[in-house]
Order: structure tokens, then sequence, then C-alpha cells
């Protein structure tokens, strides 16, 4: 069963590296590491389309 998914672009909070993760097209929030640094974020939807907001975890 194939799953809509987007694109979560964020910038790490610790060291600057923009990350990527696909999630459900449908999801307003997940988790993810870095894959510079790995610091853990919670990543929410952002107010532009790909670009989501990242917090240390």
């Amino acid at each position: 069963m194939t799953v809509p998914a987007v694109t979560a672009e964020w910038v790490c909070t610790r060291c600057g590296t923009v990350n990527r993760k696909l999630v459900p097209a449908d999801s307003d929030e997940t988790e993810d590491r870095c894959q510079h640094c790995r610091a853990k974020h919670e990543v929410e939807r952002g107010k532009r389309k790909v670009f989501w907001d990242a917090e240390l975890d």
C-alpha cells in the first residue's frame, strides 16, 4: 500500500545542517536526528510548504 508523502526540510538548531525527511502527507509533526551531529529534534510543519520548524528534543 502506498502512502502519500511530503518532504519535510528542516535546519538543525545545533550545527545548522539542512536535513530532509519524507513524512506522511497528513502529518504535522515528526521526530528526526540531524544527519551531521545526530542531535534529536522535534520537527513541526512550518509556514512554508517544504521548510519545517525544528526544536532540540
